[in-house]
Order: C-alpha cells, then structure tokens, then sequence
C-alpha cells in the first residue's frame, strides 16, 4: 500500500471515529426569529454570510450570481457554506447558475415550514451549544436557552462617555442601561452591577471584546485623571486621545470583572484594522492582568505565530480558532498543530463558527472537524500521537474543552 493510500486510509479512519462527536461552538452572531420569518433565499443566506466579505454579492440577478459563482467558489468561506447548505438541504451537486432557483425555493420551503428550523437545525447537525455573541443586545440568548448561552459583549460601554454618544453603529449604553447621570465611578458601578445581576441568572459565560474593528488592541494602563476628564464632555469636545483614554479605562474594568466573576474574556485579535490587531499589541495587557483569562479569537490571523507564542508564555492567554476554520482552512491545520504543540494545557484550545444562520455554521462545523481530522491523522502517521489518544484528545478539542472553560461542566 503506498504512503498516500494509507494516509487516506488513516483519514478516513480518524473521520469514521469523530463523525458520531457534538460539537461546542465558543462564538456566534446568530440572527433573532425574526430574521428567519422573512422568505428566505439562497441569495439572502450569501449576503448575509461571510461570503458577502469578498464583494460579490448575489442580489437576485443572474450576472450577480455567475460572477460570485466565477470569482469566489474556490474561497474557503464559500467552499464550506456550500457544503452546510448540501448537508441541511439534502443535495449533492455543487451550486451553478442552472439549479440556484430550485435550491432557492427548497430552502425557501424549509423555513416556512417550520418557524424553529433555524435552530433545530444545529441540534439536528451536530451542535451541542454554541456561545452567542447578540452584540445588538448583549447578554441575550435570542430566546433560545436550549441551544444557545450568551456571552456579553462590553463594546458598548467604552463609548459611553456621554448621554449622547453612541458605540459604532450601535447604541447609547445610558439609554439603554438607565443610567441617568454621575460620576464616572457611578457609571462603572452600573456596568457592573448590570452584568453581574446577568451572570447570576446564567446570562453571561464569558465577557466579549471586539473593538478590533475601531482600534488597536494595545490597551494602555489607567489615567483615571484622563477618564474623569473626558466623562459627561460631549463627543464633539473629545479629542481621540481622551476617547481613547476613557476606552482604557473601562476595558481594564471589565478585566478586573472577568477575574472576580471567573469568566473567560474573549478579545478579537487579527483580521480588524489590520494596523492595529496584531496580536503582540495585546501582551502588555495579559501580563497586566494577570488573574484574568483572556481567550485569544481567530488565531491572531494572519499571525497565527504570535497567539502560540503568547500562549506558551502567559498561561492566562488561551488560543481559539474561532472563525480560523472558514477564513482559511490550511491555516487552521497548521495553527491546530501548533496549538497543539505549545499550549501549556491540552483544555485550552477551543473553536466556534462565528456565523449568522445555520447554513454558514453547519458548514464551519464540517470544516472545524476536517481540520481536527487532518491534524490527528497526520500526527498519528507520523508518530506523535497514540491511538489510544485519538478519542480523547478528539473530545476535547471538539466539545469538553469549550465545555469546562465556560460552563464549568466535565
């Protein structure tokens, strides 16, 4: 038997294996019920998936079609979102321009017949829970506590410098919160005591941070006297330093939280304003804040390097492949082994889909257990893992770890 006939062979195996293993997805945006009683097409779930990141977007019309189908099928956020599409909808053949109507109408049918089919679905394909980032209301669980346990998201508060200022296409935090006046110590006190009432009533499984997109990462050290200044001024006084300055000061709040309520606080790193999200910026805060666990998003992509290194240096920096799956599939596999090789404990590397419906996230599932398939096989071929190891180190990297890292269970 040649060498890759029995790799195949060996694959095939380790996917036989882990095939029957649920999954637990650390991250997720998916949308409330009522997005999915609005008709539903195939055009719709592409543009409202990560497929749209690339630009071609189907609106309805043919060419709009043929040219995402021309220019992105390749793409590992459309090659895994075909395939979660084939598996919930029963087909086999690749999507073309020829049978985008009848696809269309079969998912069209799908949703209208069953008003929960959205998340029925992720039970139905392999989800155990999945961890739900609704940064539009953070802290909510979309009315589904079966399936989804939320984390909150504290963006919002490190814009609420003023009863009018508004967090990046978002809200006001003093509207939406009752705060109706202060101190700044005053409003600490609100977001405090706000997500401690949610974590007690099981609301919150960990803290989120996702300011990547309007920041750099490089959280700085207090300057109370900078905060205290900047609070109550309307923004159009703020100067960014003092924005930036108030910024700091509430996310090194919400690390303290993190600590005292034991939670994980997620912290997107890479893919954002790529200036400023590279991973390394992110070091003098773990070192910082030393009791708090900081769970590390999306591999630090592109610098997959920097998240390894930091985790086998701070051992309450923990690696996530968090949407690595689907951005590119070859980077997971070798971030994966990495993780693997560096981490300081096996039950800190954990993954989620980061998607929107369940289309997008069935397909990330498939892709986060190909990779585990590919790393296992790869490093049972070639000596570094024992077969009696395979089931084990499977479970955790598909469901215990997110398991115990979040809801304390296993």
């Amino acid at each position: 038997m040649s060498s890759t006939i029995s790799q195949r062979h060996e694959w095939n195996a380790v996917a036989r294996t882990l095939e029957p293993f649920p999954v637990f997805s650390d991250h997720e945006h998916h949308h409330p019920d009522a997005f999915f009683r609005e008709p539903m097409t195939l055009d719709r779930l592409f543009a409202n998936s990560y497929v749209a990141w690339t630009r071609y977007v189907p609106d309805g019309t043919r060419k709009s079609r043929e040219a995402l189908i021309e220019h992105v099928r390749f793409n590992s956020y459309y090659t895994w979102m075909e395939q979660g599409i084939q598996r919930i909808h029963g087909f086999t053949d690749p999507i073309h321009i020829d049978n985008w109507e009848a696809l269309s109408a079969t998912i069209g049918r799908a949703y209208a017949d069953d008003p929960d089919f959205h998340w029925k679905t992720l039970h139905q394909f392999g989800y155990e829970r999945l961890l739900l980032d609704a940064f539009w209301n953070p802290g909510d669980d979309n009315g589904h506590p079966e399936i989804f346990t939320p984390v909150f998201r504290i963006d919002k508060f490190m814009y609420g410098v003023h009863a009018e200022a508004i967090a990046p296409n978002e809200f006001c935090t003093w509207s939406r919160y009752g705060f109706n006046g202060g101190t700044l110590a005053d409003y600490v006190d609100l977001m405090r005591a706000f997500i401690r009432k949610r974590h007690q009533a099981g609301q919150v499984a960990a803290l989120k941070c996702a300011d990547a997109y309007f920041r750099s990462i490089s959280f700085q050290p207090d300057d109370p006297e900078a905060a205290r200044a900047a609070f109550g001024r309307h923004p159009s006084e703020l100067t960014p330093e003092q924005r930036m300055a108030f910024g700091n000061y509430i996310f090194n709040r919400a690390c303290e939280l993190a600590a005292e309520l034991d939670i994980p606080f997620q912290v997107h790193t890479g893919l954002a304003l790529l200036s400023g999200s590279e991973p390394m910026k992110f070091e003098p805060t773990i070192a910082r804040h030393p009791k708090t666990r900081f769970v590390l998003f999306h591999s630090g992509y592109p610098w997959i390097h920097q998240v390894a290194g930091l985790a086998h240096n701070y051992p309450n920096a923990l690696p996530s492949l968090t949407w690595t799956a689907t951005i590119s599939t070859s980077a997971a596999v070798r971030a994966l082994h990495e993780f693997i090789d560096v981490a300081p404990s096996i039950r800190t590397i954990t993954w989620g889909s980061d998607c929107f419906h369940a289309e997008e996230s069935i397909g990330a599932l498939l892709a986060w257990k190909w990779i585990v398939t590919t790393v296992l096989s790869e490093r049972l071929c070639d000596g570094r893992l024992h077969a009696r190891d395979l089931e084990p180190l499977a479970r955790n990297l598909l469901h215990a770890n997110g398991r115990s890292l979040y809801l304390h269970q296993g």
